[in-house]
């Protein structure tokens, strides 16, 4: 087979490079490919390019290897070129909430089984206006973090440095409120809020089961809002979902749609997929099946 890597070098801690040349030669060694390219991302949008620059024929499957970011330029460029190559990912980030979430393999040896067996799966992808995203778009309370966290704390201290952090924001971000006017196809609502955020997996920010009912092949999207209550409340919140039963609470709106239309009335930056998104309202719809993951 003939096959692309798209790496991002400095994606997190950087210990994902050590592993490539290891990859790459048993790939070659177990006559699983003849025919190894690669490409090197130097600068954003690279990766979202260079699958722009790709057909259906030209490669039997992609790598991507990076953090969140890098594996949405990749899917955003698959996405709209409307790609139906198989998509392989080394998650190597900070976090990698999609891949924990699909649980793709790390190690040398369970990556290069995967590849071996060539299982595929279609998965669901979400679009904001003009954007797309795998995972998660947030706004609100907390979301802004990963956008204040250097590149030199995130290889010193890993997803720790994202709580640290949100610690020591803590007072500043127990105060945010926002006044959200909500549409989907089903319903039309008002919340003031402290958070919220749109989901196609049920994992977020390293947590696990946030939207519990989250799933990437069921055609939906997941919305889940933490209204505006006390920091006392939120305490109570986080215990709820310490025990699975968050969304049972009197602080969270949770729902399924297929069509969200936000508008906030306060100028905040959100976070898609781990990079900055700016200004309201925003169209958020699911694109069922847009994707052909390999998994193990």
């Amino acid at each position: 087979m003939k096959c692309l890597f798209i790496i991002n070098p400095s994606a997190g801690t950087k210990t994902i490079q050590k592993k490539l040349d290891k990859i790459i030669g048993q790939m070659i060694l177990k006559n699983l490919v003849n025919h190894v390219d690669v490409f090197y991302t130097r600068k954003k949008d690279d990766a979202y390019q260079k699958c722009l620059q790709l057909k259906n024929k030209d490669y039997d499957f992609v790598v991507s290897v990076g953090g969140d970011g890098t594996i949405n330029e990749v899917i955003s460029g698959f996405v709209e070129k409307q790609l139906s190559i198989p998509l392989a990912i080394l998650a190597g980030g900070t976090v990698n909430d999609f891949a924990n979430h699909l649980q793709l393999p790390r190690s040398t040896r369970k990556f290069i089984d995967m590849i071996k067996e060539m299982k595929t799966m279609k998965v669901d992808i979400g679009k904001v206006n003009h954007q797309y995203f795998a995972n998660v778009i947030a706004g609100g309370m907390f979301s802004d973090i990963s956008f204040q966290v250097s590149k030199s704390e995130k290889e010193k201290f890993g997803p720790l440095a994202y709580y640290i952090n949100g610690i020591r924001q803590l007072p500043t971000q127990l105060s945010t409120n926002l006044h959200l006017k909500i549409v989907t196809e089903k319903e039309k609502f008002e919340e003031e809020a402290r958070l919220f955020m749109i989901t196609n997996t049920s994992q977020v920010g390293g947590f696990k089961d946030i939207t519990p009912h989250a799933s990437i092949q069921d055609g939906v999207l997941d919305l889940l809002i933490i209204r505006k209550c006390s920091p006392t409340d939120m305490i109570s919140i986080f215990k709820d979902y310490k025990l699975n039963n968050h969304e049972n609470s009197p602080f969270i709106h949770y729902i399924q749609a297929k069509d969200i239309t936000i508008d906030c009335e306060e100028d905040i930056i959100y976070d898609i997929d781990g990079e900055e998104g700016k200004n309201f309202p925003i169209h958020i719809s699911v694109i069922p099946q847009a994707l052909n993951i390999i998994i193990p």
